[in-house]
């Protein structure tokens, strides 16, 4: 049973779904959130399309995969995408999930049709009427954020990364890069043109100042503003909460840095269930 403290923002790993107004339902991370979400996806028995943008293969951002139900459904095909590994590929990484003794029900007794697809730093693809470029983040392992773009509307999903921090975490860089500091600059730009004048700027804010950590790969809720300020992006939904933040806690952060933030762009604390329409 959950705890009363956190019942507001919720306690499920990392999940979002993107409505566009044409094409199939776009998922970005598979946490436990995606159990849900699933059960709604799989109503009805016309035949249905995900495309699940993964971010990276942490388990905190897979876990909730092998209890998607459209996984299951005969009727549904399924294409994951994430940034390409040049050391073990994304169906072998998946398939590990969901093998003994992990879980009883390997991938490949899916009945859905799943198509695994990997992209370079910087590729840009359609989803129906959405554009999406990945870019790489400054997170342990490969990991990518995403900017999703339709009908003159913008967002970027920027979980999981140390924007501003002195270390370098991204593993398997596209170029071989000597400097760290050059690697890091390159990064940064990269996660910058994600956010460029977007609608919405999905950021990992699991830090506060006083708490960060330069060995973890995340960002503060003051790193999520200074790239909100830096790209021109009207609204920042603080996400990927760090794990014991009660709901009380959380509202006493929005507070704060909605005092703080003048002018700037509009804060929001997502939770479990928040609709945002741009």
């Amino acid at each position: 049973m959950a705890s009363t403290e956190y019942m507001r923002y919720g306690g499920n790993t990392s999940c979002i779904e993107v409505h566009g107004a044409d094409g199939p339902a776009i998922v970005i991370d598979a946490g436990t959130g995606i159990r849900e979400l699933g059960k709604e996806l799989a109503a009805g028995s016309q035949p249905k399309h995900v495309e699940l943008l993964l971010s990276h293969t942490h388990w905190d951002h897979i876990q909730g995969l092998p209890h998607f139900a459209p996984l299951y459904d005969s009727n549904t095909s399924i294409r994951i995408h994430a940034l390409r590994r040049r050391t073990k590929s994304l169906s072998e990484i998946l398939a590990d999930q969901q093998s003994a003794p992990f879980f009883p029900v390997s991938l490949n007794q899916a009945t859905a049709s799943v198509e695994f697809i990997e992209h370079d730093d910087g590729d840009t693809f359609d989803i129906g009427d959405t554009r999406v470029t990945c870019r790489q983040l400054n997170h342990p392992t490969v990991t990518g954020g995403f900017r999703l773009e339709a009908n003159g509307h913008s967002m970027a999903y920027v979980c999981d990364t140390d924007m501003y921090g002195e270390t370098l975490f991204a593993q398997e860089m596209p170029v071989e890069i000597d400097d760290e500091a050059e690697a890091r600059r390159l990064i940064l730009q990269g996660t910058r043109d994600l956010g460029h004048g977007v609608d919405l700027l999905v950021c990992d804010t699991f830090f506060l100042p006083d708490e960060y950590r330069p060995d973890f790969g995340h960002s503060s809720v003051d790193d999520a503003l200074r790239l909100a300020a830096e790209t021109e992006a009207q609204c920042v939904a603080l996400y990927h909460h760090r794990p014991g933040r009660e709901d009380a806690h959380l509202d006493a952060i929005l507070d704060r840095y909605r005092g703080q933030n003048g002018d700037g762009a509009e804060i929001l604390g997502s939770s479990e269930g928040l609709e945002i329409t741009l």
